[in-house]
């Protein structure tokens, strides 16, 4: 249980949200022990990620910043949470996380994500990337279990297993 706690204090020490205490049920709500059942090994920890519900409920609180720095403090935050995880995202990465929660829970094309955040980083240049650097970011996502990516086409992946060696 000593790996939710850590993962729970370091977000917790990271962020800065007026109803911290909302937030830390949200964090506990999603980031969770995952119980698989049969796994009796004692040196592995699995901890279920409902990513879909977290980013549902990062809009909030983002939101609470001001409308026009949202993105900004949604994919911060973001960025924190999957740090604390020990994922290995970027800023531009939980910039594209954000915004694929904001598109709603249809299949994306690549090529239409990336004509509507060639938009949205006109407002965000901090987070603009190439061609490239967009579709090896997909790529990046797809293998941390972030999105599922198939044909071209784009879909967040609602709550998955992490697991960590202890």
């Amino acid at each position: 249980m000593q790996v939710l706690e850590d993962i729970y204090e370091e977000i917790k020490e990271k962020t800065d949200f007026t109803a911290f205490d909302k937030f830390e049920d949200l964090i506990k709500k999603t980031i969770t022990k995952a119980v698989i059942s049969g796994d009796d090994n004692p040196k592995i920890f699995s901890v279920s990620l409902k990513f879909q519900q977290l980013l549902e409920g990062l809009v909030y609180f983002a939101n609470s910043k001001g409308k026009e720095k949202a993105m900004d403090v949604g994919a911060q935050t973001l960025l924190i949470i999957t740090d604390a995880m020990q994922f290995d995202l970027d800023e531009n990465e939980a910039f594209l996380l954000y915004h694929l929660n904001k598109m709603g829970k249809f299949r994306k094309r690549e090529s239409d994500l990336l004509s509507e955040l060639k938009k949205l980083w006109q407002q965000y240049p901090e987070y603009e990337m190439e061609e490239r650097e967009f579709s090896r970011s997909l790529k990046n996502l797809m293998r941390a279990k972030f999105i599922n990516y198939r044909k071209g086409n784009i879909l967040l992946n609602t709550s998955f297993v992490v697991r960590y060696r202890i």
